[in-house]
């Protein structure tokens, strides 16, 4: 895979997961058009699609589906072959409807609800239906690969209306109440640093400084250093 064709897609997903919550085990919903597609340029859905979304795949599908391929017959068989691999989902639909139906009304109540699909399909007039679904990414198959359709405007729409709506929340409480005043916090009395409050340490081991009577020619006394021990012991033996 090209690094590119990654790189969108995990810029695309991104989007939905922050703002539509879609992570992984991704539900990918499928229609027979998908499956054609991927049996035409010999794509393994079961392989292919964690490896493109990046993440763990659940592939399913539905009874309307199933029963819209079973209709077309022999030119759809293998891709009739490949649906029947993957789970089928339940769909409220008895008749059977279209697989345009189908899965834009399933699309439509994912966007409501916790369950959230990618759906899969190359029919173009589905993708356009999906495309005013928020929240709904989109499959195909293009090129021999599988590509993520571009984020829609409906979906990038509904994506910024809370934070518009948190704004204008916040702009009436503004208007009504004032301007929140910003408390200075005071700053705390900080008391002497313990370090710089011990007493300095006397060093008993300095030389002293012992004055003798002579003079230099100048006239200035002659000052000897001798070691305390010293001076001390010389007195004692002047007195005795």
């Amino acid at each position: 895979m090209k690094v590119k064709r990654i790189k969108r897609a995990n810029r695309i997903l991104t989007f939905f997961k922050y703002n539509y919550k879609i992570a992984p085990p991704f539900r990918v919903l499928v229609d027979g058009t998908f499956c054609n597609a991927a049996l035409v340029n010999k794509i393994n859905l079961r392989e292919q699609l964690p490896k493109y979304l990046g993440g763990d795949v659940e592939i399913v599908t539905t009874k309307c589906v199933l029963a819209e391929l079973e209709r077309l017959g022999s030119p759809v068989y293998g891709a009739l072959v490949i649906c029947r691999q993957f789970t089928v989902d339940m769909c409220p639909h008895m008749p059977h409807r279209s697989p345009t139906e189908c899965l834009a009304h399933l699309s439509r109540r994912a966007a409501k609800g916790n369950t959230k699909y990618i759906v899969a399909t190359n029919d173009d007039s589905l993708s356009e239906k999906l495309r005013t679904i928020a929240g709904t990414p989109i499959l195909y198959i293009k090129y021999n690969a599988i590509l993520l359709d571009r984020v829609s405007e409906v979906s990038k729409t509904a994506a910024e209306q809370p934070k518009s709506e948190i704004d204008a929340v916040k702009a009436m409480k503004a208007a009504v109440f004032g301007e929140p005043e910003v408390k200075k916090k005071k700053r705390k009395i900080k008391g002497a640093n313990p370090l710089s409050c011990k007493k300095k340490k006397v060093d008993h081991s300095t030389d002293a400084v012992v004055r003798t009577g002579e003079r230099t020619a100048s006239g200035k006394r002659k000052r000897s250093k001798r070691k305390r021990a010293a001076a001390s012991e010389t007195s004692t033996q002047t007195i005795t």
